[in-house]
C-alpha cells in the first residue's frame, strides 16, 4: 500500500488526526508538531518507510518459515 501524498489527501489525514487529538491545555505541548508542508511531507515520508520495512520484513519472515518446512 503506497500513501497519497496529494495535498487533498494529506488535508484529509491531518482533518482525522485533528479529530482524534487531545488538545486539553495540559496536553497541548504534547501535540506540537512542525505542520509545515516540509514537516508533515516529512513525516509522511518516514511512515510510508517504515511501512514498507515492515512489510518486506513479513516477506522476509515468510519465506523463511517456508524454506525451513
Amino acid at each position: 500500500m503506497k500513501v497519497s501524498l496529494a495535498p487533498e489527501d494529506i488535508y484529509t489525514r491531518l482533518a482525522r488526526a485533528s479529530e482524534l487529538a487531545d488538545l486539553r491545555p495540559e496536553h497541548r505541548l504534547d501535540a506540537k508538531l512542525d505542520m509545515s508542508p516540509e514537516g508533515v511531507l516529512a513525516r509522511l515520508r518516514m511512515a510510508s518507510e517504515l511501512h514498507d520495512l515492515c512489510r518486506a520484513l513479513g516477506e522476509a519472515g515468510a519465506r523463511a518459515n517456508r524454506s525451513k518446512r
